[in-house]
């Protein structure tokens, strides 16, 4: 790598603020950390504003309130795949031995940057790394680093970035990355910000006691306030029944020895005692119940959705026979036939560019059951255009598509805030609409990149009760052992991948 020609200090985050144009309501709201040299870890749900937080250290946007403490040679590496890495030119020509050691520890081929676009979303996941390490930047934000990546690919990235020496930030839903990587992790909920010591999973079991404080402090309230309102009806009882006391009705005209004591209690105001001890207690009580609110966790909204569909009648719903189609320079994929049937539940492996997400498009015109298809990744324009199908729904339907979507894990009041929402929430969004037209058959290609941890428990839970057929594409092992019963795993033999069983 270059050698750095800047001397790293710290960067401040003096409560810094940010909304887009498009939205009044802020993102982020009283920003305060500082950053040192070694990896920071950024987490949270899907809009939750870790990339706005990203784009503002890295320069990119500049917050409306606060300031950041930074300098010009700061680096941002996108999450999204869309386009070549900038500055990729400075790592393919460098005169420098370094350059070929980075590339080969990453698997990077000579030709990749011309041929981009027939690259697997996992290779450009490696390029992105390689030309923002070999920059070196004083400051890195980077942005989902492992998403696409085989295990094997996967920890060639973690071993790169451990060599990194500047002042990183880094986005992750890679618990093992976070807690490898990162001495301290920074947690966003809802635009604030909690700093908390230590890898991402000391902080969660800090969280998680700091939560079950928050409901013992929770329940306590609660029961108090349900102690004094009690209290308040018994003493309300009380001040009517003094009410009755010193009413005069029915009292006949010439008692005038009852009238006047009915007349120096009003006096005095000797019953009236009751009536503020009354007043005092249900006072208390209001206070008690908005401690209570206050106390309530904010976060906690009721979660886990049901996918529904249909069990498809005959004995198939997609039938290929054996074949082969072509992956780019020269390469191939060849597989057997191809059946699936009602009742498959079948986990699709394989090597970064083996050529899984390729044999899926192939065989996607020959499905005609009803099917929810969820791709590896969505662009800007696509996006864009599922954002407008779930705006022009019917009100009703698409009210039932933004309850799903929270129930998936994200806050639909978070959806238009930013100019385009999160990949991680666009993937929720297309989960979300596709529950309404009953699939038979699911097939989603790696489901849990882009979705923040507690999403992709959700998932899986709604995927596992899911009565329909499943194809699945992924490298996590776990996910896969828990969803599916069969196999397809395409391996490579040379340049060429084979599918086998």
């Amino acid at each position: 790598m270059q050698e750095a020609l800047w001397r790293i200090f710290f960067y401040p985050y003096n409560s810094v603020e940010f909304s887009y144009p498009s939205s009044g309501y802020p993102v982020l709201k009283n920003i305060n950390f500082v950053s040192t040299p070694g990896w920071t870890g950024i987490t949270g749900e899907n809009g939750a504003g870790k990339t706005t937080l990203l784009l503002l250290a890295a320069g990119l946007l500049i917050p409306g309130g606060g300031s950041i403490r930074g300098g010009p040679d700061r680096l941002y590496c996108p999450q999204r795949t869309d386009e070549i890495p900038k500055f990729w030119e400075d790592l393919f020509f460098a005169a420098d031995n370094a350059a070929g050691r980075l590339m080969d520890s990453l698997g990077i081929g000579v030709d990749w940057p011309y041929r981009w676009e027939t690259l697997s979303h996992g290779e450009r996941k490696r390029f992105q790394a390689a030309a923002a390490l070999w920059r070196n930047p004083a400051v890195l934000a980077l942005d989902e680093p492992t998403n696409h990546l085989d295990r094997e690919t996967a920890a060639l990235i973690r071993d790169a970035l451990e060599t990194y020496r500047g002042i990183g930030l880094l986005v992750s839903h890679d618990r093992a990355l976070l807690d490898r990587l990162c001495g301290n992790c920074l947690f966003l909920r809802e635009g604030t910000l909690t700093s908390r010591p230590g890898g991402v999973s000391q902080g969660l079991a800090e969280e998680k006691r700091e939560l079950a404080e928050q409901r013992g402090v929770r329940k306590k309230l609660l029961d108090e306030a349900d102690r004094l309102a009690v209290e308040a009806d018994r003493r309300q009882r009380i001040v009517a029944s003094s009410r009755n006391r010193l009413s005069k009705q029915g009292i006949d005209f010439g008692d005038w020895d009852t009238r006047g004591k009915i007349n120096l209690a009003r006096l005095s105001g000797k019953d009236t005692v009751g009536a503020n001890q009354y007043k005092r207690m249900k006072d208390r009580v209001e206070r008690a119940e908005q401690a209570w609110e206050k106390a309530v966790n904010p976060y906690e909204r009721k979660r886990g959705i049901t996918l529904g569909g249909q069990r498809a009648r005959g004995d198939r719903l997609f039938f290929l026979e054996a074949g082969s189609i072509p992956l780019g320079k020269g390469r191939s994929l060849s597989f057997p036939e191809l059946l699936i049937t009602p009742e498959d539940r079948i986990a699709l492996t394989g090597p970064n560019g083996s050529g899984k997400s390729t044999l899926i498009r192939h065989g996607l015109p020959r499905i005609s059951a009803p099917l929810l298809y969820l791709p590896q990744e969505l662009g800007v324009g696509e996006s864009r255009e599922i954002m407008d199908a779930v705006f022009w729904e019917e009100e009703k339907l698409r009210g039932e598509i933004l309850a799903r979507f929270s129930r998936l894990g994200s806050d639909p009041r978070l959806l238009f805030r930013s100019v385009l929402p999160s990949p991680g929430e666009i993937r929720k969004l297309v989960i979300a609409r596709g529950i309404f037209y009953d699939p038979a058959l699911i097939i989603m290609d790696k489901p849990t990149n882009h979705l923040d941890m507690v999403s992709i428990g959700l998932l899986e839970t709604a995927l596992a009760e899911y009565t329909g057929a499943l194809l699945l594409v992924s490298h996590d092992e776990a996910f896969l052992s828990r969803l599916t019963g069969q196999q397809g795993a395409i391996h490579r033999e040379g340049p060429d991948s084979v599918l086998g069983g």
